[in-house]
């Protein structure tokens, strides 16, 4: 039944007829898949919570369901949740991410690793700023004569 697993992964929205007995068949035969399931989808609720407080009330409820259920994979998820957890909430209420940080540091690791080491950090420095810095690269007494295009 290896069609089986994208019927647990696909959003309910997006699941097939096919796809939601699938679904539906493993929940009722109690698998642990299926145990493992109820907890994933009750924690996309919090999504739903509005204010800060009660997304935290949600989670805290969730943290201890999923506590009491002693599936060892889904407490160790919760773990990681509860650590980071404030950090999460900020992120989706204030709509920000570090993505255009992680772009810049995934230039820099590629410079990086196109030079293969470099003499001094101020060649590492020259070349990430060449290749990301958004350089202009003409000259600066080309730069004070105004041009003048004619098509």
């Amino acid at each position: 039944m290896w069609f089986g697993r994208f019927a647990l992964l696909k959003h309910p929205e997006n699941r097939t007829e096919k796809q939601d007995q699938v679904f539906k068949t493993i929940i009722v035969a109690n698998m642990e898949v299926g145990k493992a399931l109820l907890p994933r989808e009750a924690f996309k609720a919090i999504f739903e919570c509005s204010p800060y407080k009660d997304a935290l009330d949600y989670f805290k409820i969730w943290f201890n369901r999923v506590m009491d259920s002693k599936i060892k994979e889904m407490v160790t998820i919760a773990k990681r949740f509860e650590r980071h957890f404030e950090g999460v909430l900020h992120t989706l209420y204030l709509k920000q991410s570090n993505g255009r940080a992680e772009d810049l540091n995934g230039r820099i690791q590629k410079v990086r690793n196109i030079g293969r080491g470099y003499r001094s950090f101020k060649n590492f420095r020259a070349t990430t700023l060449f290749f990301s810095g958004n350089l202009d690269l003409l000259p600066r007494e080309f730069m004070k004569v105004p041009l003048e295009i004619n098509f």
